[in-house]
């Protein structure tokens, strides 16, 4: 069932994401060098990965499932 769902597509679309996610993580690191208010540590950055890569699987998987049973 999740064949359908996660798709070659989805994976670099994801890969995608997550490497534009690295991108701004870095860029809000340098940031936070230059205004030390808030700084991100390792930890926190690889909750935000889990957090975004599982809200994304998640509407992928669930978008369809609302699609059909609207369908009538």
């Amino acid at each position: 069932m999740l064949k359908q769902y996660i798709t070659r597509t989805f994976l670099n679309n994801l890969l995608l994401g997550n490497g534009a996610l690295v991108g701004l993580i870095i860029l809000y690191n340098l940031l936070a060098m230059l205004i030390p208010i808030v700084k991100l540590t390792w930890p926190m950055i690889i909750l935000v990965f889990i957090l975004i890569n599982a809200i994304l699987i998640g509407l992928k998987v669930i978008v369809p499932l609302i699609n059909q049973q609207r369908q009538p």
